[in-house]
């Protein structure tokens, strides 16, 4: 864990996290696969959510972040894009990878 302070709003971050590893588990990935880690990124912080699903195919990664896409039968496509949302609000990055190995990683970069 980051030892220096870092000044955010608790209830929208935890609803980022929420979100992310909400999606982490409906992948189909193991449980046990997903993987959360936080560590200084001067200047700042950088969180990573990982799973071990089947990945984002390219257009999933290029269209993720809008508004109103989903891959999910009954999803309403504004997770992410809230996500992408609050933290963007507290001046930081959100980016969507596949992970090497399988599965996906959201990285979110809070300064």
């Amino acid at each position: 864990m980051p030892e220096q302070p870092g000044s955010f709003d608790e209830t929208q971050l935890a609803q980022v996290m929420i979100n992310l590893l909400k999606n982490a588990t409906e992948s189909g990935s193991a449980p046990e696969a997903i993987t959360v880690g936080v560590r200084a990124a001067a200047p700042g912080f950088r969180v990573e959510v990982g799973d071990r699903g089947c990945g984002l195919s390219a257009s999933t990664l290029r269209d993720a972040l809008l508004p109103f896409y989903s891959t999910k039968p009954a999803g309403t496509g504004l997770g992410l894009t809230l996500c992408r949302e609050i933290i963007e609000a507290h001046g930081g990055r959100l980016s969507l990878a596949n992970r090497e190995g399988g599965g996906a990683l959201v990285t979110v970069w809070l300064p």
